[in-house]
C-alpha cells in the first residue's frame, strides 16, 4: 500500500482572507495519490420536511460513519457545515472539541438574495476511524427563511483513506461555495492520467452541496461527468440535489446532499488526461461546497524542487544558487531524476556541485543528474550552481530550474521554482517583512515559540486577496517598535517583473480600517524597487503597531475575533511584487511571485450549437472542412473579464488546442467515429487534427482568437486547450508554476460539404455510342467534367459509387452509421445542371431511373456502393418478333447527382466544380443470324450483342465489342419457335437441343449457342432466340435442316 497527500497552492501555511468568501468558485484544495478512495457520512439539523415543518431544526447531528474498510488508514478527515443566515457560526463543536473553520475556509453566499454560509476544517486529529460522532454549535438562522423553506443547517464529513486493496489512483478536493440556480457550473478535473489498458478499473466522483429540495427538483437537476448523468435508486435522473444522501443511504438528509457515483469505461477511457463535472439546476437553489474525483492512474509519486540564491549578486563576483529536489511520494522514484535550467545570458555558468549529482552545460542550459533510486519523502543532497554576474550586468534576472523523473508527477505546482533577483546595488535588505501571522517579539524564523513565517507565494490565484501582516525586523528577527502602541505612516507599490509592463490594471491593498481599501498606483516596469519619489508609491497611510508587537494590526480590530490582517489583490496575471516603506525610507518586499489565471476558456462561434453529451443528431454546425473560429480566453477565479496581461509575457503565453471525439450520453464516442480510431492513442494524445494555417493568434487583453480552425471530417469534437509554453519536462507551464487548465467544449455537428458520385456502366464507349469527351490539353478543361466512358444498355444496372468529401475534396472517414444519411439520386442532363435527365421519349412517357435510394447503412467510411437502371420507355424497345424494328432511341448522356433526404443535412453533389458521373446508355438487342445445318451434325449458333448508334452520320445497329458482362441461361433463356416444313418435305420435325456445354456469357460482344444434332430425318425451319438477359431484346435467327449444307450463313437483316 502506498499514498501521498499533497497541500495544493493554498500553501497550508497561508490563510486567504479574515472574511467569508462571498461565492467562491470551486478550485483544488488538495490532492492525494496512492491506493486511496474516499467515504463520509452527513446529517441534517433539520428534522422535518419542506411539507410538514421546514422550521424544525435540532441542536446537535449525530454523524455515524461506516464506509472505512478494515486495514485502511484515515489521511484526512474535513468536516463540512452550512447553514441559513448571515453571522456565520465559524466556530462549531465535533465530539466537544471545538472545531474553527481557517479564514480561507470560511463561506458566504447572498447571490439569490437570502445569506447562507459555510465552513469547513480539517479534523484528522478527531476522526480516526468508523465510528459516531457528534456535532453541534451551529444555529441556523429562521426568521425570514421558514416561510419560503429556506431554513438550512447541517453538517457533511468526507473522510480519504489508504488501504491496499483499493485501486492506485489520483484523489482530489475541490472546494468553494458557489451557488447553482437556472444556471450551471463547470469543472475541468486534471493532473492524472488512465492506465492503459484500464480492465477493470473505476473511479468515483462524489459531491457536498447544499439546500437541494426534493420537490423542486424534477426540472433537470443534474451531474454529468464527461457528459454522462450520474444517478441511481436515492437520485433520479433529473433529481439529483434533492436531500437524500448515498454516502450513508439517508434518504431524510433535508437541504444536504453527500452522494458518490463509481465511473468505469467508456464514463473513463484509457490514456485520459482530464475529465469534465457539470452541474446544472434550475428552479431549485444549490449550493455547491465541495467535490471529489478519485481516478485510476499510472503509477505516479510528486517531485518538488526549491531554488535560493544564496548572496547577492554582483558584477564579477561568483555567487551560488542552490537546488534542493524532493519525493514527496507515494512512490519510490526509480531514477534518473533531472534539473534542467537556463541561465539568463547577464549569467556566467562556473560549475555545479553535489553529492551524487553530475552536471553538464551546453550554452547556458545547465542540466544536472541525479541517479539511483529515490525514496519516497526523502529530500537529496542539495546541488550548489556556481554563478558570476557579467562585468556589465545590471538589473533584474531571473532564474528558474525544474525537476523531471519517469514517473507520472501527478502535482506540477513545485516542479518549478524561479529566483528573481537584481544585479548590484538595486538589491536592498528588507526591514519589514510581510508574514503570514502575526509573529512574536524577539523570536527567530523557524524558532518553535514563532508562529509566524515570512510570506511564501511562489504563485497564487489572480482576483483572490492574499492576507498579509506587515512585520518589522531586525537582523531578520521579527522586533517590537515598542511596548506601547506605534503608528506609522505607510506606502505601498507593486513593481512587474514579467510581463515587465502593466496592462492598466491597479492592485488594490485592504488595510481593515474601517473602509479604507487602497488602490495601487500602476505597477513600477521592469521588476525594479521604485525610488522613494517615484509615482508607483501610493499616499501613505497609518498602520498599527500593537506595544509589544513586531507586526501589523489592522484598527478595527478590537476584539479577538476580528481580522487583524491587510488584504491584498490584484486583478491581473503575471510575476509582480509588493513593496512597503515607511517614512524612514526603510523597505519590505513579498518577494516577486506569480499571480496565475485561473483557467483557459475556450468557446466556438455563436452559431456552434453541439450538445452536452453530443449526439450523431446535434443540429449541424459547419461543413466539413470549413473554417470557423476559436476563442481563448485567460479567466480569473469570480471574474468574467479576462487577465488583460496575459500573452505579454516575456515569453508569451500561447495555448494549443487539442481535439478528440465527443462522448454520447452512454460516456463513448459517437460510434461512427470511433469505429476505426478511438481518437486517443494509448499515451492520451490526440489522433484527431485541427486544420489550420495561422492558429490562434497572440493574446491581446487576455484573449487569442484564430479564424482559420477546420476539421476535416464529419461528427461532433470535443476541444480542449492548454498552455504551448512547456518547461523542461515539456508540461505545459505558466511562468513556471504548473499547467493552466480549461474546460472543455464540443464543436459541431460537422456534416459533408458535398457528395462526390462515380458512375461506372458495364461496358467500355465504343464509337458508335458517340460517348461525350472533354476537350483534352492544352486546351483549357471543362468545369465540370462531362467525359463519359463507360455505357449501359437501357433498362442494363450499372454501378454508382457516391463518397462524402469535405471542403477540400477528402474523403470523410466517419461518414458511416448514425452519422450517415439517406441519399437519394437522380438523373440530369449535364453536372450541376438544373434540367432532369428523362431522355428518350415517347409520346407521354419518359425514360426513368431506378434504384435511386441509397441507404445511410451502405456508407461505410464515406462511400456507399449502389446499383442503378436507366430504361427507356417500353414502346422504344427492339422488337424481334412479330414485326422487326429497323430503327431505335439513340444514345443518351446520364449523369446521377446525390442528395440526402429531407431528414438529413441537404448535402449534394450539385455545385460549380461537381463530380456527377455519367453513362451513356443505349438501346440494346442480340442478334441470332440464319443458319442452315446438317440434321446428324451439331451446330455453333453466334450470337452478338448490338446497340443502336450512329457512325459516320449513319444511324445503325452496331456491335457491342465491349460487352462482356451480359449473360443468358442456356437452359431457359435460348427459345425456339415453331417448326415450318421446308418446300418438298413431307413433315416437319426438328427436336433441336441445346448442348449442356454451352457458356451462356458475351465476350467482347459475342457469344455462342451450342446446339446438339437433332438427329437423321430431322427436316423443318425453327426460329431461335433468346429470352434473356433483358436488355438484349433477341433477333429471331432461323435455323434450317433438311437441306444440302450450304457454305454460306446468310443474315437476314442487317438494320
Amino acid at each position: 500500500m502506498i499514498v501521498r497527500f499533497l497541500k495544493t497552492m493554498l500553501l497550508a501555511a497561508l490563510l486567504c482572507t479574515g472574511a467569508a468568501r462571498a461565492d467562491t468558485p470551486i478550485t483544488l484544495f488538495k490532492s492525494f495519490a496512492g491506493n486511496v478512495n474516499f467515504t463520509g457520512t452527513q446529517k441534517s439539523l433539520r428534522t422535518r420536511s419542506n411539507s410538514d415543518n421546514a422550521c424544525s431544526v435540532s441542536s446537535t447531528a449525530t454523524l455515524s460513519l461506516t464506509g472505512i474498510p478494515s486495514g485502511s488508514t484515515v489521511l484526512a478527515a474535513y468536516l463540512y457545515w452550512a447553514a441559513s443566515g448571515s453571522n456565520g457560526d465559524f466556530s462549531i463543536l465535533l465530539d466537544n472539541k471545538t472545531v474553527d473553520a481557517p479564514s480561507s475556509r470560511q463561506y458566504s453566499s447572498s447571490t439569490v438574495g437570502y445569506n447562507f454560509y459555510s465552513g469547513a476544517a480539517d479534523v484528522t486529529d478527531i476522526v480516526k476511524g468508523n465510528g459516531t460522532y457528534v456535532a453541534g454549535g451551529l444555529v441556523p438562522a429562521q426568521t425570514g427563511y421558514c416561510a419560503v423553506q429556506a431554513v438550512l443547517g447541517g453538517f457533511q464529513l468526507l473522510v480519504i483513506y489508504s488501504n491496499s486493496k483499493e485501486t492506485f489512483r489520483v484523489l482530489n478536493v475541490y472546494e468553494g461555495f458557489q451557488y447553482i440556480q437556472n444556471s450551471s457550473v463547470e469543472l475541468t478535473l486534471a493532473n492524472f492520467t488512465i492506465p492503459n489498458p484500464d480492465t477493470g478499473l473505476t473511479g468515483r466522483v462524489g459531491h457536498i452541496t447544499w439546500e437541494g429540495d426534493d420537490t423542486l427538483g424534477n426540472d433537470g437537476e443534474t451531474l454529468l461527468f464527461n457528459g454522462v448523468a450520474q444517478f441511481d435508486a436515492m437520485n433520479p435522473k433529473g433529481n439529483q440535489f434533492n436531500s437524500a444522501s448515498n454516502i450513508n443511504n439517508d434518504y431524510y438528509s433535508y437541504g444536504v446532499d453527500f452522494d458518490a457515483f463509481t465511473v468505469s469505461p467508456p464514463t473513463i477511457a484509457a490514456g485520459q488526461k482530464s475529465a469534465k463535472t457539470t452541474y446544472l439546476s434550475k428552479s431549485d437553489l444549490v449550493l455547491l461546497n465541495a467535490e471529489i474525483i478519485a481516478a485510476p492512474n499510472i503509477p505516479a509519486t510528486d517531485r518538488g524542487v526549491t531554488l535560493t540564491l544564496d548572496g547577492p549578486l554582483v558584477p564579477s563576483a561568483a555567487t551560488t544558487y542552490t537546488v534542493s529536489v524532493v519525493n514527496n511520494g507515494p512512490m519510490d522514484e526509480g531514477g534518473p531524476l533531472t534539473v534542467t535550467g537556463t541561465l539568463p545570458a547577464a549569467l556566467i555558468y562556473g560549475g555545479a556541485s553535489g553529492k551524487n549529482w553530475r552536471c553538464t552545460a551546453a550554452g547556458q542550459v545547465v542540466t544536472c543528474t541525479y541517479t539511483g533510486t529515490v525514496t519516497k519523502n526523502t529530500t537529496l543532497p542539495p546541488l550548489t550552481l556556481t554563478v558570476t554576474p557579467a562585468a556589465s550586468a545590471s538589473g533584474l534576472v531571473l532564474f528558474s530550474v525544474t525537476v523531471g523523473g519517469k514517473l507520472f508527477d501527478y502535482y506540477d505546482g513545485n516542479d518549478t521554482s524561479t529566483v528573481s533577483a537584481r544585479i548590484g546595488a538595486a538589491n536592498f535588505t528588507p526591514v519589514f517583512i510581510f508574514t503570514d501571522k502575526q509573529c512574536k517579539h524577539n523570536k527567530p524564523f523557524g524558532d518553535p515559540g514563532q508562529p509566524c513565517l515570512p510570506l511564501q507565494l511562489p504563485f497564487w490565484p489572480a482576483n483572490r486577496d492574499i492576507q498579509t501582516w506587515i512585520t518589522y525586523v531586525v537582523k531578520n528577527v521579527p522586533t517590537a517598535l515598542a511596548s506601547t502602541n506605534t503608528t506609522i505612516p505607510m506606502r505601498f507599490a507593486l513593481s512587474c517583473h514579467d510581463p515587465r509592463a502593466n496592462a492598466g490594471v491597479r492592485a488594490t491593498y485592504d488595510l481593515r480600517n474601517g473602509g479604507t481599501k487602497l488602490t495601487l498606483p500602476l505597477c513600477a516596469s521592469g521588476g525594479v524597487i521604485p525610488e522613494q519619489n517615484s509615482s508607483a508609491w501610493g499616499t501613505a497611510n497609518n498602520i498599527l503597531y500593537p506595544g509589544g508587537s513586531p507586526t501589523s494590526q489592522a484598527t478595527t480590530a478590537s476584539q479577538s475575533s476580528d481580522p487583524t490582517d491587510f488584504l491584498l489583490r490584484y486583478q491581473d496575471v503575471g510575476r509582480i511584487e509588493l513593496f512597503v516603506t515607511d517614512n524612514l525610507g526603510r523597505l519590505g518586499s513579498t518577494g516577486a511571485f506569480v499571480s496565475r489565471p485561473d483557467s483557459l476558456l475556450v468557446r466556438a462561434q455563436a452559431d456552434n450549437l453541439a450538445g452536452e453529451p453530443a449526439s450523431p443528431t446535434d443540429p449541424r454546425f459547419l461543413p466539413a472542412g470549413t473554417p470557423f473560429t476559436m476563442t481563448v480566453k485567460a479567466m480569473m477565479e469570480g471574474m468574467t473579464t479576462p487577465a488583460p496581461n496575459f500573452g505579454q509575457e516575456t515569453d508569451p503565453a500561447r495555448v494549443k488546442l487539442s481535439i478528440f471525439p465527443a462522448t454520447a450520453a452512454d460516456g463513448a464516442p459517437i460510434d461512427a467515429m470511433a469505429k476505426d480510431d478511438p481518437g486517443i492513442d494509448s499515451s492520451g494524445n490526440p489522433t484527431l487534427a485541427l486544420r489550420y494555417e495561422n492558429g490562434l493568434g497572440a493574446f491581446s487583453g487576455g484573449v487569442a482568437t484564430g479564424t482559420d480552425f477546420a476539421f476535416d471530417d464529419v461528427g461532433v469534437i470535443r476541444v480542449e486547450s492548454q498552455l504551448a509554453n512547456v518547461d523542461a519536462n515539456g508540461n505545459g507551464s505558466y511562468l513556471g508554476t504548473g499547467n493552466v487548465y480549461a474546460n472543455s467544449i464540443n464543436v459541431g455537428r460537422f456534416y459533408p460539404h458535398h457528395f462526390d458520385v462515380t458512375v461506372t456502366g458495364p461496358m467500355t464507349c465504343v464509337a458508335p455510342a458517340l460517348c461525350p469527351t472533354d476537350p483534352l490539353p492544352p486546351a483549357a478543361p471543362t468545369v465540370p467534367a462531362t467525359t463519359i466512358t463507360t455505357m449501359a444498355y437501357s433498362g442494363q444496372p450499372f454501378a454508382v459509387k457516391v463518397e462524402a468529401r469535405n471542403l477540400l475534396g477528402k474523403p470523410l472517414r466517419f461518414y458511416q452509421g448514425e452519422l450517415a444519411r439517406d441519399v437519394v439520386l437522380s438523373a440530369v442532363t449535364a453536372p450541376n445542371g438544373s434540367t432532369a435527365q428523362t431522355s428518350r421519349t415517347s409520346g407521354l412517357s419518359n425514360s426513368t431511373l431506378s434504384g435511386t435510394a441509397v441507404a445511410a447503412g451502405l456508407f461505410n467510411a464515406s462511400v456507399a456502393n449502389s446499383t442503378s437502371t436507366y430504361t427507356f420507355p417500353t414502346a422504344l424497345a427492339y422488337k424481334g418478333s412479330p414485326a422487326t424494328t429497323a430503327t431505335s432511341a439513340l444514345p443518351v448522356s446520364v449523369y446521377l447527382r446525390a442528395t440526402e433526404t429531407s431528414t438529413g443535412d441537404s448535402t449534394t453533389s450539385k455545385r460549380s466544380d461537381a463530380v456527377e458521373g455519367g453513362v451513356r446508355i443505349v438501346n440494346g438487342r442480340v442478334f441470332v443470324p440464319n443458319m442452315a445445318g446438317n440434321a446428324a451434325l451439331a451446330m455453333n449458333v453466334p450470337v452478338t450483342a448490338q446497340f443502336f448508334g450512329t457512325r459516320d452520320g449513319l444511324d445503325g445497329w452496331y456491335d457491342s465489342t465491349t460487352d462482356s458482362t451480359s449473360i443468358f441461361v442456356p437452359a431457359s433463356d435460348v427459345k425456339f419457335g415453331s417448326c415450318t416444313k421446308v418446300p418438298g418435305a413431307a413433315t416437319c420435325s426438328v427436336p433441336v437441343k441445346v448442348d449442356s456445354k454451352t457458356v451462356g456469357a458475351f465476350s467482347q460482344g459475342t457469344g455462342t449457342v451450342k446446339l446438339l444434332a437433332p438427329g437423321s430425318g430431322s427436316s423443318g425451319s425453327i426460329p431461335m432466340y433468346l429470352s434473356g438477359p433483358a436488355w438484349l431484346p433477341s433477333v429471331y435467327g432461323v435455323l434450317t435442316y433438311g437441306t444440302v449444307k450450304s457454305p454460306y450463313v446468310y443474315l437476314r437483316e442487317l438494320y
